[in-house]
């Protein structure tokens, strides 16, 4: 028997490159974050600085935003999407954050784009019928959406709309004692399990009132059986973040605390 030849290659130098520790590492972190409407979403997704953030609107969500006057990028179709990412991965821009700020609308696009692919191979295809198929080549496209811009040299805020599911439709089931109503980010079960999988943060965006009447901004992003939410720290957080911003949940995730220290 012919004995292997060895590789001629160095391992050893290429671990050398190749091999990081985490603290070494500089990178943006992804955060996806859902609420019901007019909670402050697109606010929270702008909060890093408006100058330093594009926003890729699919809801015109932004339209009324006069004051803060942020950069927006509209997304009509799905076919603009990747427009955009090509723009955020090859040019020179100014951008350290992206606010792909409407999963759940791009996920209904992603939908008819398949659903218009189909109907145009297809003489037989019923115009604006969907086929059991069709939501799991919509799915396909949103998990290649989530990856490519998770792969972005930027932060990236990932937002959703919300949906109330019955416990015994979650994934959480063995968690519940009884059939009480849990909140998830309204998106596909294989999306959503993507979008989760990648993300530092998972935090659910809400209001409350406070004892003297004023309204107070809050994200839960505590581990929970009623939310889907988490967070990936060395730290053990509070469970949520009163009037939120991106600088103060990175420096709770990476240190511990919401403030600087002087």
């Amino acid at each position: 028997m012919a004995t292997p030849k060895r590789s001629t290659k160095d391992y050893a130098a290429i671990a050398a490159k190749r091999i990081i520790k985490p603290s070494q590492e500089k990178r943006f972190p992804k955060l996806l974050i859902y609420a019901r409407n007019k909670k402050g979403k697109t606010t929270f997704g702008l909060s890093a600085g408006v100058e330093k953030t594009l926003v890729l609107d699919p809801e015109r969500g932004t339209a009324e935003m006069r004051t803060k006057d942020p950069n927006v990028w509209p997304i009509e179709r799905w076919e603009d999407l990747d427009d955009a990412y090509n723009y955020l991965r090859y040019s020179d821009h100014p951008y350290q954050w992206i606010a792909v700020d409407g999963l759940t609308k791009f996920n209904n696009m992603a939908l008819k784009y398949v659903m218009k692919l189909q109907e145009e191979k297809s003489l037989d295809r019923i115009p604006g019928l969907v086929q059991q198929r069709d939501y799991g080549k919509a799915g396909e496209l949103m998990k290649d959406l989530l990856t490519r811009f998770h792969a972005l040299p930027m932060g990236v805020v990932f937002t959703a709309q919300e949906r109330m599911d019955s416990a015994l439709d979650s994934e959480e089931d063995e968690d519940i004692e009884d059939n009480s109503a849990v909140f998830i980010p309204d998106l596909p079960k294989g999306v959503r399990g993507a979008a989760n999988s990648i993300v530092d943060v998972i935090g659910r965006l809400y209001v409350v009132k406070t004892e003297d009447g004023k309204r107070e901004r809050r994200l839960w992003i505590a581990e929970s059986v009623k939310y889907d939410t988490g967070y990936r720290s060395d730290f053990e957080l509070p469970e949520y973040v009163k009037n939120p911003t991106i600088p103060k949940l990175v420096r709770l995730i990476r240190t511990g605390k919401e403030s600087a220290s002087k």
